[in-house]
Formats: structure tokens, sequence, C-alpha cells
């Protein structure tokens, strides 16, 4: 076992709706406080780039449109977290139920890890809405606009004089879908990391640079 007494270093799980701005406040985190980020998505996708048994396993799964099972999901985690152990981490995408918490917290007692906070970026449904909803992406350049809070001057086209468009998934029945999800599975884990002392919360229905400023002023009070 690594001996990393005398050592604190950031050991998150960053919990939020869908349109939170989790992802996008995990990369500020992971940048200034050097910590590794960990999406639970893009560590699959590595996996199967690698061309591994395992990865071989989880792309079975993905070409058929299934969810990769709890036990391949484990493997791959229990893989990264080990290999940042020493630089601390940043989980994006997991848990996603108590069930996985369960093994989370299971997994870092057996390795003598301890999770620094569970922080819940707290966004109520009708801001999702607006955000995932008024959400337009440049064809050309990829620059997203949004409708509501940073509308293109023209409506058709991207500054650069590309098409705007938007994404299949950010239609009405597929947000709320994702939020049913996200209400039945995850909302949970906010009570479970309450109850443990390790929830953070943050008021995410805010201009990003005001959460920015939030979130790295939790932390900072975190490693003070």
């Amino acid at each position: 076992m690594m001996d990393l007494s005398g050592y604190f270093m950031l050991r998150l799980v960053l919990l939020g709706r869908p349109g939170a701005g989790k992802g996008t406040q995990s990369e500020f985190i992971s940048e200034s406080f050097n910590t590794p980020k960990l999406v639970m998505s893009g560590l699959l996708k590595e996996e199967v780039n690698e061309g591994s048994s395992l990865g071989e396993i989880i792309r079975s799964y993905m070409e058929e449109g299934k969810l990769v099972p709890d036990k391949i999901v484990y493997q791959v985690l229990q893989k990264n977290i080990m290999e940042v152990v020493g630089k601390g981490f940043i989980l994006d995408g997991f848990p996603r139920n108590l069930k996985q918490a369960e093994w989370l917290d299971n997994f870092l007692k057996s390795n003598e890890i301890e999770l620094s906070a569970a922080i819940y970026f707290d966004v109520d449904e009708l801001t999702v809405l607006r955000r995932i909803m008024g959400r337009l992406i440049c064809e050309s350049c990829g620059r997203a606009y949004n409708i509501f809070y940073d509308p293109p001057l023209d409506i058709r086209k991207c500054e650069c004089g590309g098409k705007l468009y938007q994404r299949k998934d950010d239609c009405y029945e597929k947000i709320l879908r994702r939020l049913n999800i996200f209400n039945e599975e995850t909302l949970s884990l906010v009570e479970y990391y309450k109850r443990k002392g390790l929830l953070l919360s943050i008021d995410a229905s805010k201009d990003i640079k005001t959460v920015k400023e939030e979130t790295f002023s939790t932390i900072s009070a975190l490693l003070s």
C-alpha cells in the first residue's frame, strides 16, 4: 500500500442533474487543483479504444445499445483510481445510484482511501430545460450558444458563418427522461453523502463564473 500520510489531496464525487454544469466545473477543478478527472463514460470509451479484452466486452454492449454491467464498470474504475491514487481524483458520472455508492465506499475503505467530499451542483428542473433546450451548436466551429442566456446575433448561423443546429438529445422528451432517471436513481445520493458528513452543496443556477468562484471557495475551505 502506498504511504500517503502527511499529504492531503482531493478525492471528490460530483453530483448534479443533467445541465447542472458539473462537467464544466470538473474541468476547472481538475486544472486549478491539479487533480485527475475520471469521467465514467470516457473511461469506458478509453478501455474500448485500447483494444483490451475488457474493452472488447464493453464494445459489444455499446454496439447493442445496452448498459455496461456494474461488475465491468467497477473493474474499469478500480484500475483508473489506483493509477492516480497518489494524485487524488474527481469522479464525474459515478456513482449513479446507492448500489454503486456503497461499492465505491467499500473499495476505497479496503484500500485505505478516504473520500474528501461529494459536491452537489444544485439546480432546478426549469433551469435545466432552459439550458439544454435553448442550446444551439455551430456545425462548423462547434461553438455553443443558448437562446435564453447567450443568443447568437442571427438565430440561423454562427458568427463564423456556420449553420446552427440543435442536438437530437436536447429535445424535451429526452431531457425529461434523463431528469426522471436522475430523480429515481441518483438524487438519493445527496442524502446518502449528507448523512456521512461529506456533502457540499453549490447553487448551480447561477452563471458559470459565479459557480466556479463558489466551488473554488468551498474546495479551498476543505483544504485549509
